[in-house]
């Protein structure tokens, strides 16, 4: 099975060094889109550094707002996202974070492919994809077909109109 590589895709080998290098002091971190391209399943979520902290704290998207809409998880160690009885993200949301960044991380630290197949012989795909900017208005994408398409959909509803 062979993926086609993608703009906003990130190298396995660049997934981790992404995730854990928020700047220290950034309340908004780094944004990740981590999709399931035979499931079309896709799990957001935002990786900071509060100043004086040395975890990375993981947010996961529970909004339709890609810019705020985000609720505190749990914290990054190592590749594992440990959920914290302090998260404000509903549980059902935090939980499918945790499976998704746990599978994902574990592969890519041990150099196991995002994209192959199962032992059942089921084709999977996983990308992991960076936040994107509208090249027309600069708003944030997060969705897996605006960032391979580069414009968000509003801007792509006026350019087709």
């Amino acid at each position: 099975m062979t993926t086609t590589y993608t703009p906003g895709a990130l190298k396995a080998d660049a997934v981790l060094t992404y995730a854990t290098s928020p700047k220290e002091g950034s309340r908004r971190g780094c944004t990740m889109t981590i999709v399931n391209d035979e499931s079309g399943g896709r799990v957001t979520v935002r990786f900071r550094k509060p100043k004086g902290f040395k975890a990375v704290l993981v947010d996961v998207m529970v909004g339709s707002d890609n810019e705020s809409d985000y609720a505190f998880a749990g914290t990054l160690r190592g590749t594992t996202l440990k959920l914290s009885a302090k998260a404000k993200a509903p549980t059902e949301k935090a939980k499918l974070a945790k499976a998704v960044v746990d599978w994902t991380f574990t592969r890519v630290a041990s150099g196991a492919p995002l994209e192959g197949e199962k032992s059942d012989g089921t084709p999977f795909a996983v990308r992991c994809l960076h936040e994107g900017r509208c090249a027309c208005c600069g708003r944030k994408l997060t969705t897996p077909e605006s960032i391979d398409r580069g414009i968000g959909p509003v801007c792509a509803g006026k350019m087709a109109a």
